[in-house]
């Protein structure tokens, strides 16, 4: 009988009659169980007691003679074809109809007569009787005491009609009292008193057993019942909330009692591209930076009961990385000490790129007033002194003696080395903004390499040093990218060849096309560079390196090489040993177009 909640159970009589339904059900279970149990119990015991009776017909007589021939005795017969007709129908019963009050009966009469059986075939012995009170005994087994009046009549039967017709099958004797068969019926009636009384206080026990768990059954369904209601009512309200957190565009979470979070709804995949398991240890998703600062405040939160507010970059699963805002208050649970913290993440990506790109703008503001300063208030000064100096060399405004005229030579290198720094730094700049993307054009490699070395031939000459140029097909060689760009990387490398190639030495260019690829090599004979310098070859310098290694006074130009082959979407390396000095590697994606936009003059 279930119930929706306790309400519907409207009075006391319904609660009682609901007991007394419950426990007859349980009542009825119990006693069919053991019904059941105690018929296969007997259907073994008549097996064994039937083979017992053959047993002893064959010890006691096995045989019977006429003369000199013998033939089995009328006992064995007996105990075989009679004593199987006896327990076959309640063996068969015990087992196809278990539990039912035929079979019971059926037993009762069975087991009855395979004792009075196994009297005859012991001739009537005494101690033979003690098998029906044993018998009754083991009726009693079923608490139902209609079998042992049943069992009770079929002796008495049985002695009356065995006592007149066949004394000594029952007694032993050929001759006995008539009333005999009454002071056997009496013992039997004595036994039974007593065993009927334990079925009634069996029955009674089980009674009160079958009360007892029925009224524990409805208690246990009334309080699933409640349960049932009481979770259906809370999960209506979690579904509730679960579907507000779903449409809120932030994280709802709760901290649990190891401080990591109990989080709500598909905005923290959205967020993090993690499962909602990973709230547990959110802090994992902490950038390094802000990885303390973030725990050392929501440590203190948690210790303290206080709001926390935060703002911190997380990295996703996905490897993005975010900036959220993070803001919890205190709550008590349960009325407990312990204190708790709920809160909300919210994605504030969009508005830290803002704020940043607004520093980034006024920053490049600064960045661009100082460079034209440098490009005019710097350059111009140095221009108007080489002028003067220049004037001076040439003894416009007076002769000079030769080692004034070598220190002058000397200062007009120097101011042209400081205007080439200058110009690399702008260049660098230009490359850090991006200036030249969209100036990309069709560019042929080999025009370059010959535009590029004529301001070298006077340098080569003066220190004898030999310059092999190996050019492929010249058309293969074409490339999209910037020509002033791809020849101020051409002009700074051989410009750096050039400086660390001893006298008589050999500078080599080589261009080849290799795929889809420009491949680039200049070498030159100088010295070896060391593995670890050529790591930071191509790195931009920090202060106190410029012009320190193997490019004394260049600083920038290997960095801004990097930052035009890069920005052109190609590589560059660099390779050097003992016995074929160094070697710059450009590979600079090639363009299938074969018509350039640059030619050497």
């Amino acid at each position: 009988m279930p119930f929706k909640n306790i309400s519907s159970l409207v009075n006391h009589n319904e609660m009682t009659g609901f007991c007394a339904q419950k426990a007859k059900e349980i009542f009825d279970q119990q006693m069919q169980a053991n019904y059941a149990a105690i018929d296969r119990m007997f259907s073994v015991l008549l097996f064994i007691e039937w083979l017992s009776g053959i047993i002893t017909a064959l010890l006691l007589s096995p045989t019977a003679w006429e003369g000199v021939s013998s033939s089995p005795h009328i006992h064995v017969l007996v105990s075989i074809w009679l004593g199987l007709a006896i327990v076959a129908l309640p063996i068969g019963m015990a087992w196809l109809a278990p539990g039912a009050t035929t079979t019971r009966h059926t037993i009762a009469i069975g087991q009855i007569l395979m004792t009075a059986l196994l009297i005859h075939l012991t001739g009537g012995r005494l101690e033979t009787h003690f098998l029906i009170f044993g018998s009754l005994t083991f009726l009693a087994f079923y608490t139902d005491w209609t079998v042992l009046l049943t069992a009770s009549i079929l002796v008495a039967l049985d002695h009356i009609l065995r006592g007149i017709y066949l004394p000594f099958s029952v007694y032993g004797v050929t001759y006995v009292e008539p009333w005999r068969w009454m002071e056997h019926s009496a013992w039997v009636v004595f036994a039974d008193i007593f065993l009927v009384n334990r079925c009634i206080m069996d029955i009674k026990e089980r009674w009160r057993v079958a009360e007892r768990q029925a009224k524990l059954e409805m208690t246990n369904e009334i309080i699933e019942s409640e349960v049932v209601h009481r979770t259906f009512q809370v999960t209506q309200s979690e579904e509730r909330f679960r579907n507000l957190c779903m449409s809120v565009p932030m994280v709802i979470f709760e901290s649990d009692k190891d401080g990591g979070w109990e989080v709500v709804g598909m905005p923290w995949f959205q967020l993090t591209s993690s499962p909602i398991s990973r709230g547990k240890e959110w802090w994992t998703l902490l950038v390094e930076v802000d990885r303390d600062r973030t725990l050392e405040s929501w440590k203190l939160a948690l210790r303290q009961g206080t709001e926390w507010a935060q703002e911190f970059r997380i990295r996703t699963d996905s490897g993005e990385v975010k900036w959220v805002r993070g803001k919890a208050v205190p709550y008590s649970t349960g009325g407990t000490s312990s204190r708790r913290l709920i809160g909300t993440l919210e994605d504030i990506t969009d508005r830290r790129d803002l704020e940043d790109n607004s520093r980034k703008m006024m920053l490049m503001n600064q960045r661009d007033d100082f460079m034209a300063m440098l490009a005019n208030d710097l350059k111009n000064p140095i221009v108007g002194s080489n002028r003067v100096l220049s004037m001076l060399t040439e003894g416009k405004i007076g002769s000079l003696a030769k080692e004034h005229q070598q220190l002058l030579v000397k200062l007009i290198e120097g101011n042209d080395e400081l205007l080439g720094m200058i110009e690399h730094i702008i260049s660098v700049y230009r490359y850090d903004r991006d200036v030249d993307a969209d100036e990309f054009e069709n560019a042929n490699i080999a025009n370059l390499i010959k535009d590029s070395i004529k301001q070298f031939s006077t340098a080569l000459a003066d220190r004898n040093i030999k310059l092999l140029i190996n050019i492929g097909d010249e058309d293969a060689l074409c490339v999209k990218g910037n020509n002033e760009s791809i020849r101020i990387v051409l002009v700074n490398l051989m410009d750096n060849a050039l400086k660390f190639t001893p006298e008589n030495g050999t500078i080599e260019i080589l261009a080849h096309r290799q795929e889809d690829s420009v491949m680039l090599k200049i070498n030159n004979s100088g010295s070896r560079i060391e593995g670890e310098q050529r790591s930071k070859l191509f790195e931009r310098p920090i202060t106190g390196e410029e012009g320190s290694g193997y490019l004394p006074k260049v600083g920038l130009g290997l960095y801004m090489c990097r930052q035009i082959v890069d920005a052109h979407k190609g590589q560059i390396s660099c390779s050097s040993d003992s016995q074929q000095g160094t070697t710059f590697i450009i590979s600079l994606p090639h363009n299938h177009a074969r018509e350039t936009s640059f030619m050497p003059v």
